[in-house]
């Protein structure tokens, strides 16, 4: 299966003859307008030609569903114009009923395993051999004479599981107004970071600037 990173989006395109486009984090709800995220996303689907979306997590940003949210997260499964599919965080309560869900647990296509990324992946996620999440927001921090700014990157790097070598890919917010953790600064949020050296993670800004392991940064 095929898994290509979107130029200049915290966005994965997954397969050929079926193209899954998969976003994390849009943490609908959390702002005043989510038709920014909406229609970015609504686009983002146009112009890759996804056939389905899947979102790893935290569509909604509230834990409960308010009417708002529940509004927002109906407008963005009408928009997209594709099956939605949300990867359940722990943001998302009470969706089940509003959009097509997984277990938090994760699920997987072939040898590529989706996560939230806040509770650990099912055993058959497990046996993947690529495990792509979100939770974390990770950015990196860029230092300047007045204390400095994030950027959003990716992470990416090997990880033992069980005796397995398992490729880890975490995925920036789509939201770009979410607060974001300085991977080079903190320690990110998330059950895979307790099993996982991501200091020795490469990071990559959303341009394909490649930065190099976090522990250098």
């Amino acid at each position: 299966m095929k898994l290509l990173r979107v130029a200049d989006e915290a966005a994965l395109l997954l397969g050929s003859r079926t193209k899954r486009l998969v976003v994390a984090d849009l943490h609908l709800g959390l702002f005043i307008d989510d038709r920014i995220v909406v229609e970015r996303l609504r686009r983002l689907v146009d112009r890759v030609g996804a056939d389905e979306v899947i979102v790893a997590g935290d569509v909604k940003h509230d834990i409960g569903m308010r009417i708002k949210e529940r509004r927002a997260v109906e407008e963005l499964a009408k928009a997209v114009g594709v099956p939605l599919l949300v990867v359940k965080g722990n943001h998302d309560g009470g969706i089940d009923d509003v959009v097509e869900t997984t277990s938090s647990r994760g699920i997987r296509f072939g040898k590529i395993g989706i996560i939230h990324g806040h509770a650990l992946p099912g055993d058959d996620v497990l046996q993947a051999d690529i495990i792509i999440l979100g939770h974390a927001h990770p950015a990196i921090l860029i230092r300047d004479k007045v204390g400095g700014v994030k950027e959003r990157v990716w992470l990416e790097g090997k990880a033992e599981f069980d005796g397995r070598e398992v490729e880890v890919i975490v995925m920036p917010a789509f939201n770009d107004l979410c607060a974001s953790t300085a991977v080079n600064v903190e320690k990110p949020a998330g059950v895979i970071f307790r099993r996982w050296d991501y200091r020795k993670a490469e990071a990559m800004l959303l341009d394909g600037t490649l930065l190099g392991r976090v522990e250098m940064l």
